[in-house]
């Protein structure tokens, strides 16, 4: 498992604007270590700048005011796990943990991405599913969720995907990724999505 802090623009990750791991049941942590520079996914803006591991970061982005500060790409982790199937849905448990010593806020939706271990992007980054949901606090040492949606095989015609090498996450209202070495999700029938940040 790997992950890196892409310093990349941002899909569609507004802070507090509305806008894949193991085989199943399994579970894997993005750390520091080493991933390929993917290129830009449809609709993300250029590069800026080059790759940096996020290992070793343990700060959240200042406070504000009366309140925490947004997470920081640096300041989280991220693991992924699929959940229940029924009804020939499948969703996927994306866990974002704040590794920082302060809680952070995160509001909106992620941007996410399949990549393969070229660097290219399979298809096309997950369209956003439902509300956009109300702040976030993570409080240091705790977690948040996401939930990635898609169909089983079959239900809608019988093409798959290509299974993705990574799973590329922008936190919400962040130009830096988080990368995880994977091979899920599976998306099946064109439909790929994911929801707001929750707690």
């Amino acid at each position: 498992m790997a992950v890196v802090s892409l310093a990349v623009g941002a899909a569609g990750c507004d802070d507090g604007a509305s806008p894949s791991a193991e085989p199943a049941g399994s579970s894997r942590s993005a750390r520091g270590s080493t991933a390929p520079d993917a290129p830009v996914a449809p609709g993300e803006p250029a590069p800026t700048g080059a790759a940096t591991s996020s290992a070793s970061a343990t700060t959240s982005a200042p406070a504000t005011g009366s309140g925490p500060g947004r997470c920081t790409t640096e300041a989280l982790t991220m693991s992924l796990r699929q959940g229940d199937a029924g009804a020939g849905q499948i969703h996927y448990r994306l866990t974002l943990v704040n590794k920082s010593p302060d809680p952070c806020t995160l509001t909106g939706f992620p941007g996410v991405s399949l990549i393969r271990r070229d660097g290219s992007v399979i298809g096309e980054p997950a369209a956003r599913e439902g509300a956009a949901g109300r702040v976030t606090v993570i409080g240091a040492r705790g977690s948040a969720e996401v939930t990635l949606h898609t169909l089983n095989r079959g239900i809608k015609g019988s093409e798959c995907w290509d299974r993705p090498d990574y799973l590329r996450v922008y936190p919400p209202g962040s130009r830096q990724a988080l990368t995880l070495r994977t091979s899920q999700p599976l998306i099946c029938g064109d439909l790929f999505r994911t929801t707001a940040v929750s707690g």
